[in-house]
């Protein structure tokens, strides 16, 4: 794989039209991107098929219910107003029923858009749709989530199992290889939580016991109330494992109403699970937190994939984005206490573009 790294200080002081390994990033979208993060891409590339004229991006988008998605959006949609002489992008969303989605993709399709952007809700319901969109010379790029097969024509995200893998070590390490823990996933049967916990699985030494695997959604509130029921059925837990920050800060608030020590945690870039840990640290010295950021500027990126695809440009298929681990070593540098607990860090929105957007 070629490997190119995008630092956080050097995107600070990139001006307008600058590059990125393969990616231009204008000056008036940067903001505190997590310094580190990689994009690796493969070595087999995507063959680019050149059109003329304006442009029409479709994205389907599985579910809007959290400010992942939320900020994921604003991004594009700012990235969109930006290129509006290039293109037009078309919205939808699948509001996380499967069905619902792989319909607004055949929309789109029928709307004949000359690229097909896609957060999918089943990595492998949407595989027949795409097929279709691709076979049709529609660019197709699935992002954030994974999809099963190469029946498109780029994907962007990070390696779930690579993440997982990450967080399960964290937390057998920071158990020192013992002890009982529950698990909280995303939305039901999505394939992005199915990788991350096939990942974490291989860390866990023999003396990890789970007691539970549970969907949470992706949403702290849902959390909070399956938490609770796992702390009712087991009188002791001493780790959770998560794959969204989200999930994570609602277990760790379940259990503070219950009257327990917070115990390590694992997640994602949720500024509302760093801004917990930075409050109850002190209480509770067995609390720790391992996170690896999901970026909500995946969006950008596969937005600006596509145009290259639609100039002509051959591409890596495959761009996975690497992201750092951060945990009380280093959370404060990503931090934002000023900001609500629903932002992401790592993001290509200003502090006052994401006030805005949390107001």
């Amino acid at each position: 794989m070629t490997e190119h790294t995008i630092d956080r200080r050097k995107l600070l002081t990139l001006g307008a039209g600058a590059a990125i390994g393969s990616f231009a990033l204008t000056r008036g979208a940067l903001a505190d991107v997590i310094s580190n993060a990689k994009i690796e891409g493969s070595a087999d590339m995507a063959k680019g098929a050149q059109k003329s004229g304006k442009m029409r991006i479709g994205f389907s988008n599985g579910f809007s219910g959290n400010t992942w998605r939320t900020q994921n959006l604003a991004s594009m949609q700012t990235e969109a107003a930006a290129n509006k002489d290039k293109y037009d992008l078309i919205t939808v969303d699948g509001q996380g029923d499967i069905t619902k989605q792989v319909n607004d993709i055949e929309d789109l399709i029928a709307q004949n858009v000359d690229a097909l952007l896609v957060i999918p809700n089943s990595g492998t319901a949407v595989v027949p749709a795409l097929r279709k969109a691709t076979r049709a010379g529609i660019v197709t790029i699935p992002f954030n989530l994974p999809v099963e097969g190469d029946n498109w024509t780029a994907f962007i995200g990070t390696d779930p199992k690579k993440k997982g893998a990450t967080t399960g070590k964290f937390l057998n390490d920071a158990l020192g290889g013992k002890g009982k823990i529950v698990a909280l996933g995303g939305l039901p049967g999505n394939s992005y939580t199915a990788e991350c916990w096939a990942g974490a699985q291989t860390q866990f030494g023999s003396g990890i016991e789970v007691l539970a695997f549970k969907d949470a959604s992706w949403q702290e509130d849902k959390a909070k109330v399956v938490m609770a029921d796992l702390i009712a059925a087991y009188p002791q837990i001493d780790g959770i494992w998560c794959d969204g920050g989200q999930d994570a800060a609602g277990g760790l608030k379940a259990l503070m109403a219950a009257n327990r020590p917070l115990v390590p945690a694992t997640g994602d870039d949720y500024n509302g699970l760093l801004k917990l840990y930075d409050a109850q640290k002190a209480a509770n010295p067995k609390f720790k937190i391992g996170c690896v950021s999901e970026p909500s500027w995946e969006g950008v990126v596969a937005l600006r994939t596509a145009m290259k695809l639609l100039s002509g440009q051959d591409v890596p298929k495959r761009q996975i984005i690497s992201p750092v681990l951060m945990d009380d070593s280093n959370y404060s540098q990503f931090i934002k206490k000023d900001l609500p607990d629903g932002v992401f860090v790592d993001t290509l929105l200003t502090d006052d573009e994401l006030k805005k957007l949390f107001s």
